[in-house]
């Protein structure tokens, strides 16, 4: 049989590894192509690289590939800490630098994500010029008019959420320096509530193809309980989980908790699930 490819861009520390491997594991399900992961990092341990690669060759019929690539932590030396985000979430701004020439086009999943359906034609939409493919955040238009407001977007002006992006790699190198991104970031990182999210929604704008948040890129912040929440989520392919808690923590009592563990327990095993399960209680 032959397999399909699907490039797919992440950025961790060693602590999100397993929520990531869930995320994973949800993907190669609804998706039996070859995936090759880049695993952008600062300091994971060789020990854990090479336990995650254990994990995944495991999975049966999975076809996984795993690269780690360590960044320098003195080219974000000039940006403040954020209490609210991991400096890791800032390493897509060097995607160029980063990844391999021969990558032209890459899918960027958060690792608080799971992967509910097949979603092979979103990643082979055609190169018509665009930067990416993106789904517009969903939060409340006061929200969204101070976002705007602080980075000089006009208000009228489309703003994604960058949890989920297909990004065409080519078209940015040819518009972009590959430090140009990081730039950004340290020139306006003060007025910034997501200066990793806002860089790129800067930087792109003018080239985006835009598909719907409800099927690509739920945000499950932004969701009750109601009838029409849960339907949503049955329809949606990919389930974000932006929410402070996330469903591996123990105070995580949200929305489509359940369709997380589904993934989580296959994924993890039934004895590392069980071990987590019970060190929240």
């Amino acid at each position: 049989m032959n397999y399909r490819k699907m490039n797919v861009l992440v950025a961790v520390n060693e602590n999100y590894l397993e929520p990531l491997s869930v995320m994973l594991y949800s993907l190669a399900c609804h998706n039996r192509v070859e995936i090759f992961v880049y695993i952008l990092h600062f300091d994971i341990s060789l020990h854990a690289q090479v336990k995650f690669r254990e994990k995944v060759i495991n999975w049966e019929k999975r076809l996984i590939k795993i690269r780690f690539i360590q960044a320098e932590k003195d080219d974000f030396a000039e940006i403040g800490a954020d209490p609210r985000y991991r400096q890791e979430a800032n390493l897509r701004l060097q995607m160029q630098k980063l990844l391999p020439e021969n990558v032209s086009r890459i899918l960027w999943l958060d690792a608080d994500i799971i992967v509910n359906g097949n979603i092979q034609s979103f990643y082979e939409y055609p190169d018509k010029g665009q930067y990416a493919i993106v789904c517009e955040d969903m939060f409340p238009d006061n929200e969204k008019r101070d976002v705007l407001r602080r980075i000089g977007m006009r208000q009228n002006e489309r703003y994604f959420n960058s949890g989920v992006m297909l990004l065409y790699l080519n078209n940015i190198r040819e518009a972009f320096e590959e430090t140009y991104f990081l730039s950004v970031l340290k020139k306006n990182f003060h007025r910034m509530i997501y200066p990793d999210q806002s860089v790129l929604n800067i930087c792109l704008k003018h080239h985006l193809v835009w598909c719907s948040s409800e099927i690509y890129n739920l945000q499950l912040l932004r969701l009750d309980g109601s009838s029409n929440g849960r339907r949503k989520i049955k329809a949606a392919k990919i389930l974000h989980y932006n929410t402070k808690e996330k469903p591996w923590n123990r105070n995580y009592d949200g929305i489509a908790k359940m369709q997380y563990w589904r993934y989580c327990f296959h994924s993890l095993g039934m004895r590392r699930c069980m071990e987590r399960f019970w060190k929240t209680r």
